[in-house]
């Protein structure tokens, strides 16, 4: 493979992430009105964030295996074509039931697609000689910032809910379609080996920490929107701010993920990103008014930006078990996070309140710092 060849396979892979952050960012940004065109309370709301986040969790202690079998190239293009189809269905639901069923296809398509993409990294990451992982999330946090505006421009228009789907998916369609041509593939695929990855060994401690990061992670993209609507005061189109100012810290740290790495540490990453993810909640929750809650989250944004990113650099890399394994046995336990983190804040927030329950996080972002030298000290790889 040419220099040329692995720049392209680099460029590409970072378009599919791009395209999976789009999708989320359409999603994330649709849910104020999902909720208020299907007239639903905060925890029936959840019950379609509980079918998306169960969607793609139930699928993944097989889609690592089936990826091996397959190979990432494929299965990350076919899991694509199918998110961006799948994501146009919620908003073609007329009611709740309809609103779930659709959620769950569409989290099922994402689920698959993200251990795709991501072993397809841990691919071209290998190729390539050096760690670029925090790169490809970049892409995926810089896609969630596109979608999301995006969604915002088309809702300030009185564009309806699926004209505006059916431009966000068309748009992520036809960047995977032209993607495709440029996707690496493996050399060698799996022939063999487990076909249900629930965490073992040594990854079941870093996929535990996992699941503190994305249940903080999931909490915010799915209620910080309706959390500056419902409590901050917001408008309706200011409301995807909260989301936007983490998608965009998170874009530009991950950016700079890798250097910070190689000069901080894996460990010092993740516990400094704790720190930084409770003093930002903290600072959205005491004061609830739009623009310091929008800096709360940007500040979650930058504590969150490299801890997935190492995390399943750090699964992918792990001594005997097949990159798309490690990454499954993470995925599967960390997704656990979102699905529980969303719903758990909706429902509780019907019992105590929505800014009680996004409070909570901050304990989570505790156990971040307290877990991280642990969950990677029994990892295989140099985790310094």
């Amino acid at each position: 493979m040419t220099r040329r060849d692995l720049l392209l396979a680099r460029v590409a892979a970072s378009a599919i992430f791009f395209g999976n952050g789009f999708g989320i960012g359409t999603w994330a940004a649709q849910l104020p009105r999902f909720k208020e065109s299907l007239g639903l309370s905060d925890g029936q709301l959840s019950l379609g964030l509980l079918a998306f986040s169960l969607g793609a969790v139930a699928l993944m202690p097989v889609i690592g295996w089936a990826v091996a079998f397959v190979g990432s190239r494929t299965m990350s293009l076919i899991a694509a074509f199918s998110f961006a189809a799948a994501l146009l269905l919620p908003g073609l639901a007329p009611s709740l039931p309809l609103f779930i069923a659709a959620a769950l296809v569409a989290g099922a398509c994402n689920g698959t697609m993200d251990i795709a993409m991501n072993t397809n990294a841990t691919v071209v990451e290998k190729a390539w000689g050096s760690a670029i992982m925090s790169s490809f999330h970049a892409f995926f946090s810089l896609g969630g910032l596109a979608g999301a505006s995006a969604s915002g421009l088309l809702i300030s228009l009185d564009v309806g809910i699926v004209s505006t789907l059916l431009v966000s998916c068309f748009g992520m369609g036809l960047l995977f379609l032209v993607t495709g041509f440029w996707t690496m593939g493996e050399t060698v695929r799996a022939t063999e080996g487990h076909g249900f990855a629930w965490p073992r060994g040594p990854a079941i401690v870093l996929a535990m920490l996992a699941m503190f990061c994305f249940i903080v992670e999931g909490a915010v993209v799915d209620w910080s929107a309706i959390y500056l609507q419902t409590v901050a005061g917001a408008s309706l189109e200011a409301a995807v701010s909260g989301f936007a100012a983490f998608s965009l810290t998170m874009t530009a740290c991950r950016f700079m993920g890798d250097f910070a790495v190689r000069h901080l540490g894996r460990v010092r990453t993740l516990q400094l990103g704790g720190m930084l993810s409770a003093f930002g909640l903290a600072l959205a929750m005491v004061l609830p008014s739009p623009l310091p809650a929008s800096i709360g989250f940007a500040l979650v944004g930058i504590g969150l930006a490299n801890t997935v990113p190492v995390l399943f650099s750090t699964a992918g890399q792990m001594k005997g078990i097949p990159p798309s394994m490690g990454v499954a046995m993470v995925a599967t336990l960390g997704y656990g996070g979102f699905l529980l983190g969303p719903p758990l804040i909706g429902f509780g927030g019907e019992i105590f309140s929505l800014r009680a329950m996004l409070g909570l996080l901050i304990v989570f972002a505790f156990v971040i710092i307290i877990m991280s030298h642990r969950a990677l000290q029994r990892s295989t790889v140099q985790f310094s």
